[in-house]
């Protein structure tokens, strides 16, 4: 059975805003000048997340949608070695390959 998401696009943005959110955090705790306007920019991230997450589960099954949130870990991955210049490990190219690998068992599951 083909998975079937209502709204796919806010699915997409509230991951790309909960990502944001976390590369926004990281850049605070670097640049400590500047750290109360980039957490001030990572809570309005935070806060339009929830709101656009809440359409979301207004119109998909929370068991059909979740499994997207993993999604979020392959854009600090990326977001971690490409802007940040952090080292990755035969593992953690593993384990982020597990973690998609799992979400594609679970939208063919249904």
């Amino acid at each position: 059975m083909q998975l079937q998401i209502k709204r796919v696009d806010f699915v997409l943005i509230a991951i790309l805003l909960q990502s944001f959110s976390f590369m926004t955090i990281k850049y605070a705790s670097i640049y400590e000048t500047y750290s109360l306007i980039l957490l001030g920019v990572a809570f309005a991230f935070i806060v339009s997340r929830a709101y656009i997450w809440q359409i979301v589960l207004k119109h998909n099954e929370l068991s059909r949608v979740y499994p997207f949130n993993s999604l979020v870990q392959v854009l600090i991955f990326v977001y971690a070695v490409v802007l940040f210049g952090e080292v990755v490990s035969f593992w953690h190219v593993v384990g982020l390959g597990l973690m998609v690998y799992g979400v594609i068992l679970l939208g063919k599951s249904r």
